[in-house]
This record gives C-alpha cells, structure tokens and sequence, in this order.
C-alpha cells in the first residue's frame, strides 16, 4: 500500500469519526464507488490480516500541491434539521482534518437520506 493510499486512508478515517459523532448523524452512506473500496478492503484484510478503518461514506482526493478533498455522504435523523446536520459535519470535519495535518479541507457534504425512525439515543 503506498504512502498516498496510507494517507488518504487516515485522513477518511479522521473524518468519519468526525462526522459520526455530530448529533443527528445516523450513519454514512458509501456511494457505487465506496462499496467497490469495501469489497477490496475485505479482500486486503483477507490477504494481510490487517482491518482496514470504517471510512464507508467518505471519499478523499489528494491534490498535488497538499490540498485535500473530501466528499461525505451522510444519513440524517428525522428528528434533526437536516441542513443543520450537513453544517454540523462539514465543521467537525473540517475541524478534526486541520488538527490532525495543519491542512484546512475542503469539504462537500451530501444527504442521501433521511432515516424516518425516530432515533432512541440522540448525541
């Protein structure tokens, strides 16, 4: 795995974390192209017996001059204001990247869904 791959990986599982804990975050959402990155994470798991982070639902890019992307796909609670949700997360995102690499992201968010159940533990 290279050292860009290494990077990106850490850099998806800093924002997940980030945007998992943001009240109203039911869950993230991997696109067509996030299940295709699972099916060959399980197959690197298999292979070398390391796990791979739960970062399903963030897709990061790596520009060549140290600029980084990142792209969350977010399901939201009914509960919660959605808007206000997606805001949320692009803030502790945008937050927990520049702490872990002095790099301010830029960062899209994007609702897929909004899950109608009532969530039991808010955040």
């Amino acid at each position: 795995m290279s050292d860009v791959e290494v990077e990106r990986i850490a850099l998806a599982e800093t924002a997940a974390v980030a945007a998992r804990s943001v009240a109203g975050v039911v869950r993230l959402q991997p696109g067509l192209v996030g299940l295709l990155k699972q099916l060959a994470a399980q197959a690197w798991e298999r292979a070398t017996g390391r796990p791979v982070p739960d970062v399903a639902g963030i897709d990061v890019a790596l520009d060549a001059d140290g600029g980084v992307q990142i792209d969350a796909r977010i399901v939201t609670a009914v509960d919660h204001q959605a808007a206000e949700v997606g805001s949320a997360v692009h803030s502790a995102i945008t937050a927990a990247v520049e702490a872990a690499t002095g790099r301010v992201p830029r960062v899209r968010i994007r609702i897929v869904e909004i899950d109608l159940e009532p969530q039991h533990n808010p955040r």
